[in-house]
């Protein structure tokens, strides 16, 4: 199975969904981390994005969009598309569309776009932490036992050193905190939990 994972900046992925990430790569599935755009310190941050993906055991494509660019349009649909036209994912994920930072968002709409006619099935991770406030709510309506890669998760993170002296150790509390609140959700240990878009069965 070929899985498409999209984020804004590095860091996003595997802080919404690199528990996911680590379970698919374990069961020998073929994972993209896909990074739209490095705001800023890129030589670092691509560097700890390089070697966050090779701790979850996927591969990584980084788009180097201009940051200025980061708005949905017929641009950002396009690159995008292209992409999902090159990997022919089953599975794509992708930010929540209500995201509070805007190139998240961007994201979110530019691959719910792309994929509009596209025969894979299409998944939402949690706002990235730390995020904003929003007057709206996540739908969730699937969950990923991250229980055995917990740890792999956190090992992700913690390769965006810039960004851990950047948040703070609470940021890891906070995103550990987020994941066993979903795997008690589910009576597991630790979750990721996703909103649908559009669930293909290829049975």
């Amino acid at each position: 199975m070929r899985v498409l994972a999209f984020g804004a900046h590095p860091d996003d992925i595997e802080v919404g969904m690199g528990g996911t990430i680590a379970r698919y790569s374990k069961n020998k599935h073929d994972v993209i981390m896909v990074i739209a755009t490095i705001p800023n310190k890129k030589n670092i941050r691509q560097k700890e994005a390089e070697n966050a993906a090779e701790i979850l055991g996927a591969e990584l494509l980084i788009l180097d969009i201009d940051p200025n660019r980061m708005i949905f349009s017929r641009e950002l649909v396009r690159r995008l598309d292209e992409v999902i036209q090159e990997y022919s994912p089953d599975i794509v994920y992708t930010h929540w569309n209500h995201d509070s930072h805007q190139d998240h968002v961007a994201v979110a709409n530019a691959v719910i776009a792309a994929t509009r006619k596209n025969n894979c099935s299409l998944y939402m991770y949690e706002q990235t932490i730390p995020g904003g406030i929003v007057p709206y709510g996540f739908r969730t309506q699937s969950f990923v036992d991250i229980s055995e890669v917990i740890d792999t998760k956190i090992d992700a993170i913690m390769a965006h050193e810039s960004q851990v002296a950047m948040n703070g150790e609470w940021w890891l509390y906070g995103v550990k905190g987020r994941a066993m609140y979903r795997g008690y959700q589910i009576n597991v240990r630790y979750a990721e939990a996703f909103e649908v878009v559009k669930e293909v069965k290829k049975i």
